[in-house]
This record gives C-alpha cells, sequence and structure tokens, in this order.
C-alpha cells in the first residue's frame, strides 16, 4: 500500500469514529430531552442567561423626639464578593482560590471550600460586608470568575438603646427578633432581578427586559418610643439591675389616655449591631415575654374591683387581726411584721396590708377575683405588636380554692407581664378605660405616603370613672403617707404602688429570689406618663423591696420626663416657691 493510501485510510477511520461520537451524542441528547426536558430547557437557559439580583432597600425603623424623628435602624449599602464556579476551570480552582484569599484577607482553604463546596451553582459568596479597600482589591485581580456586588446591611445608630424593643437582622437581611420580626412584611423589601442575554464565556451581550424586575424597598415605620424618654428610662433601670446585682430588669413608660408606649426596655441588653456578640438571653424582651407573681403592686387592681361591685368602699374599715390572720381554709397571712387592728380600704393600700386584701378576697369571692383579673387583661396577651407576647398566669377558676380567694387580691398565684400591669395601671389612671398598647404610629411607603396611621383603641371599660378616681386618690395617699414615699417629687404630685413578690419555683417559692416592683404616674391631677420598673431576683442582701429597687428610679424617669415634655408643676407649694424667681426675671 503506498504512503498516500495509508493516510487516507486513516483519515476515513478517524472521521468515522468522529460521526460515531457525534451520532452517539445526538442520541443521548435525544434521550435526555425525550427523558427530562424541563432539565435540558432548564440548562440551556441557564447558558444562555445571566441573572444579577438587585437587592432592594429594607424600610427604616424611627423613634419620635419632642420635635422630630430620629432614626432607629436604617440601611446601608456595603460590597461583598461573589464568584461564578461555573466559570472557573478544575486547574485553576486552587490558583484562583489563593489570589482571592489574598485581596480579602482569608484563608485561601476557606475560599476554596466555597467555591468546591457549590460547584454546581452560579452564584457562591465568598465574603460579605468587605471593606472598600478589599473590595477594590477583588476588581484589581481582573477574574471574570469573581466579582463585586453591593447589598443592604442593617445598621442601629444608636446602638443598644431600645434594642430589646427593635430587635435585628442577620447578615443575610433575616430578622432575628424583636419590632424588625413582628413587622417584616412592611420592613423587608422585595429583590429585584437584572436579566442578560450572556455567551459562553458569560459576557452580557444584551439586557432581556422583559425578564428583568426591578426591587421593591420596604416601607419605614414610626414608632411611639420617645428617644428622650427611653434613654432615660433605660438609663434608671439598667442602674437599678447593676447596684442591686439583679439578674435583670424592666421598664415601661406609656401614656396613659392613649395606651401609646413611649419607652420599653430590658436590661442586661445588647448592641444589635453586633448581636452576635451578645448572649442569646440579652435579646429577651423580658417586659412583654416574662411573666412573673406582682405581689402587693396589684392590689390597687382588687380594690378598685371590690369598690366596683359594691363588696366595700374606700372609707370600709376592715380588722386586720393585729397583724397575723389564721383565714378559714386559707392559711396563715401577715402583714410583713406590721399590728394593724382596724384599717379603712384607703389606709390598707397605703400601709400595703396583705390581711386587709385577704378579707376584700373573702367579700368578693374567686368568680369575681378571676374575672377582675381577666377583665384588666392578665391571663391573655395585650396584642402588643412585638414577638414572643406572654400571656401571663390566671389558672382556670375550677383550680382556684380558699388560699386563692385570700392570696391574689395581693398579687400571689397570678403571674403578669410587666407590660400587662402597665396597662392596667393606666386604665386606673385614666378614668377606668384598659386601652390596648399602641407601638406604631404611622407607615410610610418608600416614597413617603402614609399607608397607615394608628389611632387610640379602647379594649374595654373596667372600672368607672368615679371608682378609678377614687383608686388614683388612694395611690397619691400610697405616695405621700406609705410606702411609695421614695417616689414622691417636689415639683408634681403622683400616684404609685409598691410590689415585692417571691419568685415561683419547681414545689414552692425559691428562698429568698424576689422581684421589686413599683407602678406610679403623674401628675396626680391629670395623669400624663404612667411608668413600670420591676427588678427580677436582685441580690437579697443589697434590697430587693420595691419601694427601693423600684420607686426612686420611676421618680426620676418620671422628673426628668414630665420636664422634658414641659408638662406644668402642680403642687402648691413648689409653683409658690419658683413664682417670685419668675417675677425677678
Amino acid at each position: 500500500m503506498s504512503q498516500t493510501n495509508g493516510g487516507a485510510w486513516r483519515h476515513n477511520v478517524l472521521f468515522g469514529l468522529l460521526m460515531l461520537a457525534v451520532v452517539a451524542m445526538g442520541l443521548r441528547l435525544a434521550l435526555l430531552i425525550r427523558d427530562r426536558p424541563e432539565d435540558v430547557a432548564e440548562r440551556i437557559q441557564r447558558q444562555q442567561q445571566m441573572v444579577i439580583p438587585l437587592p432592594g432597600r429594607p424600610g427604616n425603623v424611627y423613634a419620635r423626639t419632642h420635635s422630630r424623628y430620629v432614626l432607629l435602624a436604617g440601611s446601608r449599602q456595603t460590597p461583598g464578593c461573589f464568584a461564578d464556579p461555573g466559570l472557573i476551570p478544575d486547574e485553576k480552582m486552587v490558583e484562583v482560590a489563593a489570589r482571592t484569599a489574598e485581596a480579602l484577607d482569608m484563608p485561601a482553604d476557606e475560599v476554596l471550600h466555597r467555591i468546591v463546596s457549590r460547584r454546581d451553582s452560579r452564584f457562591v459568596w465568598l465574603a460579605r460586608d468587605i471593606t472598600d479597600a478589599q473590595a477594590d482589591a477583588v476588581r484589581e485581580l481582573n477574574i471574570p470568575a469573581v466579582s463585586i456586588m453591593h447589598e443592604w446591611r442593617r445598621s442601629y445608630p444608636n446602638d443598644s438603646l431600645a434594642s430589646s424593643v427593635v430587635g435585628f437582622r442577620r447578615i443575610d437581611g433575616v430578622a432575628g427578633g424583636g419590632f424588625e420580626l413582628s413587622y417584616d412584611e412592611d420592613i423587608q423589601a422585595l429583590p429585584g432581578r437584572n436579566v442578560l442575554l450572556a455567551d459562553a464565556s458569560r459576557r452580557p451581550i444584551w439586557p432581556l427586559a422583559a425578564r428583568s424586575s426591578p426591587p421593591r424597598d420596604g416601607r419605614h415605620v414610626f414608632l411611639t418610643l420617645d428617644m428622650v424618654i427611653q434613654s432615660h428610662l433605660q438609663e434608671a433601670v439598667a442602674e437599678s439591675v447593676e447596684n442591686y446585682g439583679a439578674k435583670w430588669g424592666t421598664g415601661i413608660v406609656v401614656d396613659p389616655k392613649t395606651g401609646e408606649i413611649l419607652a420599653m426596655c430590658s436590661p442586661p441588653t445588647f448592641d444589635p449591631n453586633s448581636y452576635n456578640t451578645s448572649s442569646p438571653d440579652k435579646w429577651i424582651n423580658h417586659a412583654v415575654s416574662s411573666p412573673f407573681e406582682p405581689g402587693s403592686v396589684l392590689k390597687p387592681v382588687f380594690t378598685a374591683a371590690a369598690v366596683q361591685f359594691g363588696d366595700a368602699t374606700y372609707d370600709t374599715r376592715i380588722y386586720c387581726e393585729q397583724g397575723v390572720y389564721h383565714a378559714p381554709r386559707g392559711g396563715r397571712i401577715t402583714d410583713h411584721g406590721q399590728s394593724y387592728g382596724e384599717l379603712s380600704v384607703t389606709e390598707g393600700l397605703i400601709y400595703s396590708s396583705n390581711i386587709l386584701m385577704a378579707k376584700l378576697g373573702e367579700k368578693m369571692g374567686n368568680r369575681r377575683l378571676y374575672e377582675t383579673a381577666m377583665r384588666f387583661g392578665f391571663g391573655t396577651r395585650t396584642g402588643v405588636a412585638l414577638p414572643g407576647e406572654s400571656r401571663g398566669i390566671v389558672r382556670p377558676i375550677e383550680r382556684w380554692d380558699g388560699y386563692s380567694t385570700r392570696r391574689v387580691p395581693f398579687g400571689q398565684e397570678i403571674s403578669v407581664t410587666s407590660l400587662q400591669l402597665a396597662m392596667a395601671f393606666a386604665a386606673l389612671s385614666n378614668g377606668g378605660l384598659l386601652m390596648e398598647p399602641m407601638l406604631v404610629d404611622h407607615i410610610t411607603d418608600a416614597s413617603g405616603n402614609v399607608v397607615s396611621r394608628s389611632e387610640p383603641q379602647v379594649a374595654r371599660r373596667v372600672v368607672s370613672e368615679q371608682v378609678a378616681d377614687e383608686t388614683l386618690d388612694a395611690m397619691r395617699q400610697v405616695v405621700e403617707q406609705g410606702t411609695g414615699r421614695r417616689a414622691r417629687m417636689d415639683a408634681w404630685t403622683s400616684f404609685g404602688k409598691t410590689g415585692t413578690a417571691q419568685i415561683a419555683g419547681d414545689g414552692g417559692y425559691v428562698d429568698r429570689a424576689y422581684v421589686g416592683t413599683y407602678a406610679g404616674g403623674a401628675p396626680a391631677s391629670d395623669p400624663q406618663l404612667l411608668v413600670v420598673i420591676s427588678i427580677y431576683w436582685p441580690d437579697a442582701s443589697r434590697s430587693y423591696f420595691g419601694s427601693q429597687v423600684g420607686a426612686p428610679y420611676v421618680k426620676r424617669v418620671l422628673e426628668r420626663s414630665l420636664d422634658y415634655l414641659d408638662v406644668p408643676p402642680d403642687r402648691p407649694e413648689w409653683n409658690e416657691r419658683v413664682s417670685p424667681n419668675r417675677a425677678s426675671r
């Protein structure tokens, strides 16, 4: 055979093999299309199209001051580095990972792992929230498979202020708690996408407008929180928690006439900008999530109910057994070391007599006591716009006994949240109306158009206006003459009630474990603010009484807040004292 014929033979064989390969691939493609047409079409479309995500901007959260709104939670754009693993040949994988890792100041094996673990994906994050310098370094690499994309990152300019209310968002934008979570549907943005026709090297050729969509920015939410009052409250509660070595504390300030929540805190707290550096227990908003037995602070609620039902008046006198009462089928009740004879109901509040309250419970009976607890909102959620709200604990009436009759009126055998307690006291100070707590003032779209606005809502009337006024007057005397004297202010009259309760555990009360509470408001002549501070499990060797761990701090919050709001002092002696100074100006 000649050399020419031999070369032709080899070419023919090679050509035949190539044709067989083409036919085989054609058959394989035909089988794929027949058996899995959707998968094939999707793969072709992915190879021909480039999809660039367009992140939307989450809505802002604002709180107010006396004259304007201030930013509580906002968003800023930060660069992130991503890769398209499909554009990285296997033999270049290690080199690309090493060069990119150096630009990002990351371990090379970590970058390589992220690429390899998502080898079949066309998008994988290598690093998020990087610096501008790192982003520039990545661009200078000029690697087609590695690029930079900006996304919205949450920021909280006031750090820990109101963090237990606001909550936080994770690095991926997912709400992690607080108001961010409960109003996520409004705040969260809807991402868009830019779809482009691309060549085999993933280079864009032409935009596909019909398949692209713009992002939708989130809505802006304006809260009822007042940042100045919030700072006063948070500072006071944190100081009490620290001074008395408590596990945690709660504080709430509400407008009793509208139900607006002006401040709420739960120290020790956390910075939502770096939430993952704090223990998760600091993320809890104990003011709505952690019920406790309130103790004597609940006495005004049940005295008001007794008067409303006609079982007593505030002038009714009750014998208090000289400090020790052995109640029939109700156990032994004492007046914390005091020996009282006959007291009026008002005096029973002033001196916080447990025995007087136990005997009021006997007059009312379990059915009316239960109805009172439920009517004032205990045992049910308030519906506040925050996640994790507890309904508290009010046992079914069938489980009440003679002990319940005597102890529920002074705040045992019932557990409430700080918010429930605040709303109950607001009802006693606004004329008898239980208001629904209001945390959101209004919501706007991204362009600033108001899409919803909240209005004060009355849940129900709990006592008559006359009974509420009489109860308010009795609580004013608690401040002037009784256990609330440490909350007395020079410029404004006020009202309130102390409470010191044991903490229940498995099988009974925990030794030397208490909650100290003070609930109070001002001015007594026309209540504008209602404040509740509860200090949970303080060091008993320092103090645990509500009159010490709560009352002075409520006083401070009231004084500073009333002054900030320009509420005129209503004590005649104060006005007489300052009038000459004003006249001489």
